[in-house]
């Protein structure tokens, strides 16, 4: 037998009676759940089975009820908090649901509690306070659900601002009732609308100790409760259920009835197993509603995954076959192109037949060149080997004299121009400067002046002295510069066959010329490096004229290489060329 008031959709026009008509009670719970996904957020994909909407019946009897409580027991899965939820909706009443987070106390519940229970006893509305026990982070939540359904108060739960509106509120109940308005009479009043109201719906599962110690320490919850016991699911609600979950995939199937048929099998064959693994084994093994579910989601993931995977291989296996048939096209298209290019192609065949001999021919040639190439490397490799030797030899020889020739040009860059005019003022010079100014004057090939000898009136006496007056020490900075940049090189053999007597005097000494003048000194050591530099450079000289016949010899040489070389590089280029072609 099934009672209910919910067969009519309007809730001013509902009356208790007997539902004899399943198939319209079914058909009216399935609307209700419609509106209700309609109108909230977070919708509930129920399958609306015959157990279910018993479950209905009997949760939307005790919500009508005053002081309507009820102890859903059934493991998870079975539907107890959605029924609920949608009962609610059936009775046209608010349901009301923690929502439990990492920091979420005693407090917080309480806090959550208050609000729901003002809003039965200040606003007289009907709250359905949804409770399970996953939800339970604390037993003193337990306690407080205890107080509720036995006082329909938890002690100290009010604040001033809170009692305040209390008093408001339920002070004209008080005075509809002609009872005197005091503190005391007016909480009672909201306490007995808060037991009026207040609906406490209890989603327990009845496994483990743990249940059974909650039931004997808080007796409320079976005294102030109707039980209503979630049992598994009929043979027709798992058939049902499985429709419903995977009827996206039901159309593709080729034997849908069978397979859904299947898994209600395999769930009840696995109930029946799980009560003789009881008796065999003593051991419990649980089988819920969720492992059915999971079952046809593992279900239909694994076949979206091989649908997947069979379609990619599918979709493999037409590409290669699209390939196949277009390469097949192609060999055929390339077996009439060789067919018409056949005579062309033999012509090609005797054209690169003769290249490559043309190749070969020209590869010998390149070999000969190579050869010749490297001998004429050899023969410049030597060339420049003997050339710096003789440039060696040559720089070692005249190093020899460099050391005075630096050591005068020296002197005569550090001269001063006054000591040189100093030497043009004397009147009477010294034999020192004397000697050092008729040196001068025949390394510059100057004559001296002719005059009588006072000794020999008939003779005529070479002065040196005036023509170096005259020419030498006139100006001392282009002295100096003429002295610094004299050709060394090219000095006349018989320049140095008049200056030799001067080079072996003792007194023609720099030390010993430098205490008549410091310009007669620095003169002197560029005389006598200039007599020294004339004797090696002539020593020399075979071998200079030797160094620079070397290096004409060389050049032309490395003129004759770079000539092989390119050619060599024609030749390469043009072998290159063949070998492309």
């Amino acid at each position: 037998l099934i009672f209910g008031s919910f067969m009519s959709l309007e809730t001013g026009m509902r009356h208790y009676a007997e539902i004899t008509d399943l198939s319209a009670m079914k058909e009216c719970i399935e609307e209700y759940l419609k509106d209700y996904n309609a109108v909230f957020c977070v919708p509930m994909p129920l399958v609306m089975f015959t157990d279910a909407c018993e479950h209905c019946a009997r949760i939307c009897r005790i919500l009508e009820q005053p002081s309507g409580h009820a102890l859903l027991l059934g493991v998870g899965g079975s539907g107890r908090q959605s029924l609920t939820r949608l009962s609610a909706y059936m009775c046209d009443v608010d349901s009301f649901q923690i929502e439990v987070s990492k920091s979420y106390g005693m407090i917080e519940f309480k806090e959550d509690l208050k609000r729901c229970l003002m809003k039965c006893g200040v606003e007289d509305r009907v709250q359905v306070f949804l409770f399970s026990d996953v939800q339970i982070v604390r037993e003193d939540f337990v306690e407080a659900i205890n107080n509720v359904l036995n006082s329909g108060d938890i002690p100290n739960l009010y604040v001033v601002e809170d009692m305040e509106t209390i008093y408001k509120s339920c002070r004209p109940v008080c005075l509809a009732q002609g009872v005197q308005p005091t503190k005391a009479n007016i909480f009672g009043a909201y306490l007995g609308r808060v037991k009026k109201n207040i609906r406490v719906v209890l989603a327990f599962s009845p496994v483990g100790e743990v249940f059974r110690t909650r039931l004997r320490q808080f007796p409320s919850l079976v005294n102030c409760c109707t039980i209503n016991w979630f049992h598994e699911w009929p043979a027709e609600a798992l058939y049902a259920v499985a429709s419903h979950q995977i009827q996206d995939v039901l159309a593709e199937l080729p034997n849908a009835d069978g397979f859904l048929q299947l898994f209600r099998a395999m769930h009840m064959n696995i109930e029946i197993f799980s009560l003789e693994f009881l008796k065999s084994h003593r051991r419990h093994v649980y089988v819920t509603p969720t492992s059915f579910l999971e079952l046809l989601s593992c279900f239909t993931t694994t076949l979206a995954q091989k649908r997947e995977q069979v379609g990619t291989q599918q979709h493999r296996y037409n590409v290669g076959l699209a390939r196949l048939a277009e390469a097949g096209e192609q060999v055929s298209a390339l077996q009439e192109m060789l067919i018409e290019k056949k005579p062309f192609l033999e012509q090609t065949e005797k054209e690169v037949s003769e290249m490559m001999e043309s190749l070969e021919v020209d590869k010998l040639a390149a070999a000969e060149v190579s050869l010749q190439v490297q001998k004429e490397e050899r023969q410049a490799t030597e060339k420049v080997s003997a050339t710096k030797e003789i440039r060696d030899h040559c720089e070692q020889e005249l190093d020899k004299a460099r050391p005075a020739l630096e050591a005068a040009v020296e002197c005569l860059q550090k001269l001063k121009p006054d000591y040189v005019r100093e030497v043009k003022a004397m009147t009477h010079p010294p034999q020192g400067v004397k000697l050092v100014c008729e040196a001068v004057c025949i390394m510059f090939q100057l004559k001296p002046a002719k005059k009588t000898d006072a000794n020999h009136p008939g003779r005529k006496l070479d002065d040196y002295w005036e023509t170096s007056q005259k020419e030498v020490l006139v100006d001392a900075k282009k002295l100096i510069d003429r002295l610094i940049d004299f050709d060394k090189d090219n000095i006349p053999d018989k320049v140095i066959q008049a200056i030799t007597p001067y080079i072996e005097r003792e007194d023609f000494d720099p030390p010993i010329v430098k205490k008549a003048s410091v310009a007669c000194e620095a003169i002197c050591m560029w005389v006598r490096a200039m007599y020294k530099y004339h004797y090696i450079v002539k020593e020399v000289e075979p071998k200079r004229i030797e160094l620079r016949q070397a290096e004409a010899e060389l050049e032309q040489c490395n003129s004759n290489l770079n000539k092989a070389q390119e050619k060599l590089a024609e030749v390469n280029e043009k072998m290159v060329k063949l070998e492309y072609e």
